[in-house]
């Protein structure tokens, strides 16, 4: 048997040799499917298939809030309902609290500010994660006094203390305390929910989070939770018992909590559920690209099976069995698919390369892309495949050789048989409906992404420099300190040339942060608990609209006095003028903000144009402005309207910062322009990728419907030549070819079409102010792919046209 394979082995590989520009084109087609879609699967196989760095992932979950009254599943979490939660549950071995936050490290060079996370102290040993150098913590340093400990991650033990391992045990400050490094987190670890983060990034430092008796007091939502679910306990039974503990919080806490329960994510989803769909769009996408492909080989490969009828012929009649010449055709077109999928193999190495530097940063998992052994298996399973797939079809035909026709001399240019044909033209309507939905796919996407574009954020984004700042509570822990801060550094900015004008913004739009809460409208009637009105609330100083370039609509902003002193005034936006204050003046009414220890009444001096802070894909909600004296915010964004380059401007203003405190970093430094640009960067990614592949695919699918008109052109070159020397015209050639091959073409839209209509459906929440049965873009397409096979028709039909009927008739 081995010996037999090893014959079929080297003869098939000898007669590819022969046909060195056959076996080009057709590994150059394969390499192109089996590369994207090694590339794709490499994506897929970090992202939604690998293991997460932790022990027992699966038994790990998210516990977040439910806001039924707002359909939201994932709302971050009370820390009074957490401690109720951690300890009347029976179903988690553990659970920690998570909060993202900010803290500055100075003393080591320049001060910088490092994203944090707090986490209590059986975070680490609850994922099941060791320190790689010293030790994570201990539950002694989760009690308030003891908690002055740290680890750090990798990146920022080697960036600002060089990797030394002297550094466990010794202190380090931060925001002006000292703190004990205990240990140094492994490589690889991160835990970052984008959902809940207050910084947006990745934290490179943990500090233990200590509850106090405040804590139990119920007023705001800000933190996170992961839980680990006890063996044998089923995912759907420890939601019913949270379930069950969340209703009586909901009857004990009438006030905070009714319309609130409990949801519970699995971590994997939770880290992939926002890419999910994006990843099986595209892994489906050069699926369709590689049957593409294959359909092109197979024509390929029927093609050369008709000028090999006498080799077939001759093996048929000195006795092999038809089983195996289909052997031996299937190896040959094994080897073509090994070949492809080795160089597809490398392609997809480039091509993963190329992946990482398109993603969005904040695309989990990506870091850990490469080519892994599940990898070169998936590639090895897709090459044998491919060459079963494509092979088969062209093998069973070519092994029913004519003897009679075949041995005759001269039979070797005898037209091959009908069912010949009609399997090429089939590959050929495959090839047109696949490559038909892949276009239409793609011309959704780059319509929504168009759209998405085009939205106006509400703010004029040009010439913006945005620099974040948070001053440590050690230094400023005051109320007054903070606002002298912050009006110094507005006014020394300012005097920079350059700077048209500067303001200040507790949370920047488009920056993925914000603060939202309830509030009442004095004079109506109170609601029930659970239906009080919401609200975004943003603090901003005098400087803020006029520099962000957000109108003001009706009344006024805010004076000096009130940018001073605590004046209990506000300024809302349209929507919440529109939503709560249909047909009145909303100037002089007063909401009472549901936002400080002592709520009273604010009220509404003005009302200013609309501003998309969540993203340009999100409606805009109600929301209230407060000037800074009335919430003082130790961090604050610090916005710059330039007269050029906006970047150019960021080391004076650091400069201006390190004049007024020499230990105060700034971060963020950015232009809002890139902001803006970054809140699309998913949507660019999937748009561009499948854009991409249907690109690749128009080709295919063109070179395919090309290929099998110029075969049958050389296949009737004699009735061609004959035709024209009883008389046909230039045009009746050329009329004859096109409409051969424009009625494969048509036929392949019609099938594309259909498919495209149901097929598409799975892009709806990936699209914007699209529909994902856009008729617009279906008959668009539709037009495209018709006038590319045209043209890929009318190529080999000029060449028909030129023939000449004398040569023609002494063809062969």
């Amino acid at each position: 048997m081995m010996e037999a394979f090893w014959q079929d082995l080297k003869y098939g590989v000898r007669m590819l040799a022969k046909s060195p520009g056959f076996t080009a084109v057709a590994v150059i087609a394969l390499a192109l499917g089996i590369g994207a879609n090694t590339a794709i699967f490499s994506v897929v196989n970090a992202v939604l298939i690998r293991s997460l760095p932790f022990k027992d992932s699966d038994r790990l979950v998210m516990v977040w809030e439910k806001n039924r009254p707002r359909n939201r599943d994932q709302n971050v979490i009370s820390p009074a309902n957490y401690l109720d939660w951690r300890d009347q549950n029976s179903v988690f071995e553990q659970m920690s609290a998570v909060f993202d936050s900010r803290v500055n490290l100075t003393g080591v060079d320049d001060p910088e500010e490092i994203p944090t996370q707090l986490v209590e102290a059986h975070f680490f040993d609850l994922l099941g994660v060791n320190a790689s150098i010293g030790r994570t913590f201990v539950a002694e340093e989760g009690v308030e006094g003891r908690e002055k400990v740290v680890v750090l991650s990798q990146s920022l033990w080697k960036r600002r203390f060089g990797g030394d391992p002297a550094l466990i045990g010794k202190t380090i400050k931060l925001s002006g305390q000292d703190y004990t490094v205990v240990g140094i987190a492994p490589p690889d670890f991160q835990f970052s929910l984008k959902a809940s983060s207050l910084t947006g990034k990745q934290a490179e430092l943990w500090r233990p989070l200590v509850f106090s008796q405040r804590s139990r007091v119920r007023a705001g939502r800000f933190m996170s939770a992961v839980a680990r679910i006890r063996p044998g306990v089923t995912l759907a039974e420890a939601q019913a018992e949270m379930d069950g503990i969340a209703a009586n919080l909901e009857k004990q806490y009438v006030e905070f909590n009714t319309g609130w329960g409990v949801s519970l994510v699995p971590l994997r989803t939770q880290l992939v559920g926002a890419i999910r769909p994006a990843l099986f769009v595209l892994l489906g996408a050069v699926a369709f690209v590689l049957l593409i492909a294959c359909a092109n080989v197979a024509n390929l490969l029927l093609a050369r099976a008709a000028t090999r009828q006498r080799e077939i012929a001759i093996r048929t009649a000195l006795g092999a069995g038809r089983w195996r010449v289909i052997r031996q055709l299937l190896t040959e077109a094994t080897v073509l698919a090994v070949l492809g999928g080795a160089f597809g193999l490398l392609l997809a190495m480039w091509g993963v390369d190329l992946l990482l530097a398109l993603t969005p940063k904040d695309l989990l998992g990506l870091q850990g892309v490469g080519i892994d052994y599940r990898v070169l298996g998936f590639t090895f399973a897709v090459s044998v495949l491919t060459g079963v797939l494509f092979g088969l079809a062209p093998a069973l035909e070519a092994s029913r050789p004519n003897l009679n026709e075949s041995l005759k001399e001269g039979g070797r240019g005898a037209v091959t048989g009908g069912r010949s044909h009609r399997l090429r033209d089939l590959f050929v309507v495959v090839e047109i409906a696949l490559a038909l939905v892949l276009l239409i796919g793609s011309g959704l996407m780059i319509r929504s992404f168009v759209r998405l574009q085009s939205v106006d954020p509400g703010f004029d984004a040009k010439n913006l420099l945005t620099v974040k700042l948070l001053l440590p509570a050690s230094k400023y822990g005051e109320d007054p300190q903070c606002k002298a801060f912050f009006k110094q550094l507005t006014e020394r900015v300012q005097a920079l040339p350059g700077v048209r004008s500067v303001g200040t913004v507790s949370y920047l739009p488009i920056a993925g942060l914000g603060a939202a809460t309830g509030f009442n409208i004095e004079g109506r009637p109170p609601l029930p608990p659970g239906q009080q009105l919401t609200g975004d609330v943003r603090v901003v100083d005098g400087g803020y609209f006029h520099t962000m370039g957000i109108p003001l609509l009706q009344g006024r902003t805010f004076d000096d006095r009130e940018l001073t002193d605590e004046s209990h005034v506000v300024v809302i936006n349209e929507t919440m003028a529109r939503d709560y204050f249909p047909g009145e003046d909303p100037i002089g009414k007063r909401v009472t903000i549901d936002m400080k220890d002592e709520n009273v009444p604010s009220k509404i001096i003005g009302v200013v144009r609309d501003a998309r802070y969540v993203g340009l894909d999100t409606a805009v909600r109600p929301m209230t402005y407060w000037p800074y004296p009335e919430l003082v915010y130790s961090g604050m964004t610090l916005v710059v309207r330039t007269e050029g380059e906006p970047l150019a401007l960021a080391e004076a203003v650091r400069r201006e910062v390190l004049a007024i405190d020499n230990d105060q970093p700034i971060a963020d430094v950015r232009t809002m322009e890139a902001w803006v640009s970054d809140s699309v960067s998913k949507a660019r990614f999937s748009t561009m990728l499948l854009g991409i592949f249907a690109g690749v695919a128009l080709l295919l699918a063109a070179v395919g419907i090309f290929g099998v008109m110029s075969y049958a052109v050389s296949e009737r070159t004699h009735e061609i030549g004959l035709r024209m020397a009883l008389g046909a015209q230039t045009s009746d050639v050329l009329a004859l070819v096109v409409r051969q091959g424009m009625v494969l073409a048509l036929i392949g839209v019609g099938i594309g079409l259909g498919a495209a209509f149901v097929l598409t459906r799975v892009l709806a929440s990936l699209l914007y102010g699209v529909s994902a049965t856009d008729p617009l873009t279906f008959a668009a397409i539709a037009v495209l792919l018709a006038s590319v096979a045209l043209l890929a028709c009318y190529l080999p039909a000029r060449r028909a046209a030129k023939v000449d009927p004398m040569v023609a008739l002494r063809y062969e």
